[in-house]
């Protein structure tokens, strides 16, 4: 009905309500606010002969085929009838905490009153506007995305909350979330209607799926529904960490057999990046002044947030901090394992295994002496007990209903916790049974990016032993990717036994990179030899290979009686 109202040549509503009073059957006429609601805000006419008649005053207008077209309408209204749209009326969210905006400083920190609001007064920044921008060529019929980038608690979430403020009620908003969010984004979204928020909070967490290509397939689908006229308009909304937005965006090397791992990432996110700065301005702590009049936790945090970093401590990161610094030795030890193996490329969801595991190596023998059996047990007390209105540093992750079961608990390390692990800890210093535990106990499609991560860092050992444990979860490449890294590192000859190990553990990529690096080194006969056997083991490549490295054979030499008869 849109279509044909823009090629009716957009008449105003009160020049449709005009034609409506025109028609016999309808009775009574529809309106102008009717046709607002029909054809700006999408809402479904109540009933089908209503869409039927405008349906007809459209393509009279268009000079379109009038019945012909209103049969079309009719089968579609009954089709959006018994549809049952993904996600909830917006006017019907009105938890922000549900939509994962952080908790901020409450009466349980300070000498705060009661009574105040969830969230601290809104104070807006550049952002905004640029943001604004966005739901604007939403609700202008543009199916639009924008990402907020910034660091951890810099208030993107928050920001998209106050956003979709702004959108008429007649939107609706789906947060895929279950099974899990890569899973659940790729099941829905070609079920999205018109006038849908897509919430995508970590975005991250949707367009990287370490070990599958889950990733790729969510971004390709988010592609084409972005530019599907008949589920327009949408309004993507996400949020990502600097480093992940990198990662997702920046071009892949130019090395032969490098894949792209984010080539739909890439197209999905260019020019929708919007940066939010990790501290106030000096113009934002300005207007901050008026709110905080209103709102005495904002007057605190401009008191005492050092840097203008004003939404880091209304979300409580000062007190993490604090928690982490003054913690006794076992809970320590526990949020420095969380720290490093989210910094090593450990997925979100750390096992308990996995931490019991690494945890022991991080206490040194006097400390080890003095703990109790339950020490474990008491160190995950003291990091899931909240503070300053937010979770504490490592908390359990609750299996919602309906979610697969899981063999073990399962926790998360605080967003903050996290960021600081990373710029504060040097993951090369970490105990050797913390390698040992994420070789036994880590999540197994997560290997491949934890060896690289160690090798990165010039771990050679812990990587080996990470890529051969990713090789034996089923991820063949990673013996190949255990030679680059040897090559890389200028053991040539250990990395060709790993490229030919994995090219007989059925990777065939490998094959000619252990070729080549045994005749860039002068070792083309062992290479031959090496061929030789792959060929008669079956290796459909190893032949071709074996022809460009025998030389041909010498040609044949005149025997003695051709040689005279010939005059030679």
């Amino acid at each position: 009905m849109y279509e044909a109202y823009l090629a009716a040549d957009s008449p105003t509503f009160e020049e449709l309500a005009a034609d409506a009073a025109n028609i016999s059957d309808l009775d009574p006429a529809p309106g102008p606010e009717s046709f607002r609601a029909w054809l700006a805000e999408a809402q479904l006419p109540v009933q089908q002969a209503d869409a039927a008649a405008i349906a007809i005053i459209l393509a009279r207008r268009a000079a379109w085929h009038a019945d012909d077209f209103a049969l079309l309408i009719r089968g579609l209204w009954l089709k959006a009838r018994l549809t049952a749209p993904l996600g909830q009326p917006l006017r019907t969210i009105t938890d922000p905490f549900d939509l994962e905006v952080h908790r901020a400083i409450d009466h349980s920190t300070g000498d705060f009153p009661h009574d105040l609001p969830p969230l601290p007064t809104y104070v807006e920044r550049a952002h905004d506007e640029e943001l604004r921008q966005s739901v604007t060529q939403a609700c202008k019929g543009t199916s639009t995305m924008a990402v907020l980038i910034g660091p951890s608690s810099t208030g993107k979430t928050r920001a998209c909350w106050e956003a979709i403020q702004e959108l008429p009620d007649a939107w609706r908003l789906w947060h895929p979330i279950v099974p899990g969010r890569a899973e659940a984004a790729l099941t829905g979204l070609g079920s999205i209607g018109p006038h849908t928020v897509i919430w995508l909070n970590d975005i991250h967490h949707y367009l990287t799926t370490p070990g599958t290509g889950l990733g790729e397939r969510v971004a390709a689908a988010l592609r084409a529904l972005l530019r599907e006229p008949s589920q327009a308009p949408v309004l993507v909304l996400g949020s990502i960490w600097p480093e992940h937005w990198a990662q997702l965006t920046q071009q892949p090397g130019t090395h032969h057999g490098v894949e792209d791992p984010h080539a739909q990432a890439r197209y999905l996110l260019a020019g929708t990046g919007i940066s939010v700065p990790d501290a106030f301005s000096a113009g934002d702590l300005t207007r901050l002044h008026g709110p905080a009049c209103h709102d005495p936790r904002l007057l605190h945090a401009a008191r005492h947030a050092s840097e203008g970093r004003i939404t880091q401590y209304l979300a409580g990161a000062p007190a993490l901090l604090e928690r982490y610094r003054t913690a006794p030795p076992g809970a320590r030890a526990l949020i420095e394992a969380a720290m490093d193996a989210r910094a090593a490329g450990h997925t979100i969801t750390l096992p308990h295994a996995l931490l019991e595991a690494a945890a022991e190596s991080y206490l040194t023998d006097a400390e080890w002496d003095t703990l109790g059996e339950d020490w474990f047990e008491q160190a995950l007390a003291y990091c899931a007990a909240p503070l300053r209105g937010t979770r504490g540093p490592l908390t359990r992750i609750r299996p919602r209903r309906g979610a697969p079961a899981q063999s073990q608990p399962h926790y998360r390390l605080a967003d903050f916790l996290e960021e600081h692990g990373r710029a504060a800890r040097q993951l090369a210093h970490a105990p050797t049974g913390f390698w040992d535990a994420l070789v036994e106990y880590a999540h197994r499609p997560d290997l491949t990016d934890l060896a690289q991560s160690a090798g990165e860092r010039g771990l050679l050992a812990p990587a080996l032993r990470l890529f051969t444990a990713a090789h034996d979860a089923g991820q063949p490449s990673s013996l190949r990717a255990a030679g680059a890294l040897l090559q890389s590192a200028g053991d040539i000859d250990k990395a060709i036994a790993w490229y030919q190990r994995a090219n007989e553990a059925g990777d065939s990529a490998s094959l000619g990179l252990a070729v080549t690096l045994l005749y860039d080194t002068q070792r083309a006969d062992e290479a031959i030899i090496w061929l030789t056997q792959r060929a008669q083991q079956g290796d459909p490549a190893a032949p071709s290979w074996l022809v460009q490295l025998q030389p041909p054979p010498d040609p044949p030499q005149p025997s003695a009686a051709t040689a005279a008869t010939s005059g030679l």
